[in-house]
């Protein structure tokens, strides 16, 4: 006679050996990505899309800052959950859309910024059309999910929680995600031509466009510049983003323009700001000092500004040559 208790056992382990062969997992069985306050990158991009689409007013702009964690907090609250503000199991598991072919949304951006770090090269455009379905399915494919193009819980898991490209960070800090995410604030903004008037291929944005695609920064070639290419320091690029949160800032310069010949511009590891909340820099400017002094609690060694020689409009921050 067969016991109720090992029928019970013997036929839930045949449901699970099933459901493994088939690519069909459980929410215990899915890893998710922890990603917190203080966090950038696509997946803290992927947090705001799908909490902005479920209704919530907020910036998704790669940057989990006071105004994210207070949203992951209320939607916690909304679903039961503890009011943590930490995006971990839990919170994913309700927070997820289901997406697929046909969606014209932020969340669909959040999924093609998610497959581009996993190697896909998608444009970014909101909407999920054949060249998305594909580099979805082939995504599925290499993570052994069933390959249907439908971006459920298995497949948001696996491309938040198990990207090498993370180095299993919840937010995300490569090089390349932190571009990306600069790119995306909507608190930062780039030079596209350099303070002398020379538009190059070393422009602070283009700079930055670079390093996102994974590719060194250029430096410009007329007067002191040297030419040639430099990669940005993460250090810096934290820094930039971080300093984002106090201030609304323009970028002049990074690696490209006419420096003096031993400039860190030259190193990747120092930017330029010209202007802050609106108001360009000067002795008189209400934030200049604060600026400084927050690039120097961030690390930067160098920070010059108005009543520095050669400094009057604009404040240099530069981190240590790597």
């Amino acid at each position: 006679m067969i016991k109720r208790s090992s029928f019970f056992v013997s036929g839930f382990l045949l449901v699970l050996v099933f459901a493994s062969s088939f690519g069909i997992r459980s929410a215990a069985a899915r890893t998710w990505a922890q990603v917190n306050d203080g966090d950038s990158g696509v997946n803290v991009y992927t947090v705001q899309a799908l909490l902005k689409q479920r209704g919530y007013s907020l910036d998704v702009d790669g940057d989990f800052g006071d105004q994210t964690l207070a949203t992951v907090k209320s939607f916690q609250g909304s679903k039961g959950l503890t009011k943590d503000g930490i995006v971990g199991p839990n919170t994913w598991e309700k927070l997820v859309i289901e997406t697929n072919q046909g969606d014209v949304n932020v969340v669909v951006k959040a999924l093609q910024k998610q497959l581009n770090k996993h190697g896909a090269s998608l444009t970014v455009d909101g909407d999920f059309g054949a060249a998305t379905l594909t580099a979805v399915k082939s995504f599925q494919g290499r993570k052994g999910l069933t390959q249907d193009g439908s971006v459920g819980p298995n497949t948001w898991a696996a491309l938040t929680g198990n990207a090498s490209s993370d180095g299993g960070s919840g937010g995300g800090s490569t090089r390349a995600e932190l571009a990306d995410t600069i790119l995306d604030s909507s608190r930062i903004t780039l030079a596209t031509v350099h303070v002398s008037g020379v538009n190059d291929s070393a422009t602070a944005k283009q700079n930055i466009i670079d390093t996102a695609n994974g590719r060194a920064a250029r430096r410009s070639s007329y007067g002191n510049a040297p030419g040639g290419s430099v990669t940005l320091n993460t250090s810096m690029l934290k820094g930039m983003l971080t300093i984002a949160r106090s201030w609304r800032y323009s970028v002049s310069e990074i690696a490209g323009g006419s420096h003096s010949a031993t400039s860190r511009h030259y190193a990747g590891v120092a930017f330029d700001v010209n202007i802050i909340n609106g108001t360009h820099v000067s002795a008189s400017h209400p934030n200049q000092r604060a600026f400084q002094q927050k690039c120097r609690d961030l690390g930067a060694t160098e920070v010059l500004g108005p009543g520095d020689a050669g400094h009057s409009g604009h404040i240099h921050c530069a981190w240590p040559r790597p």
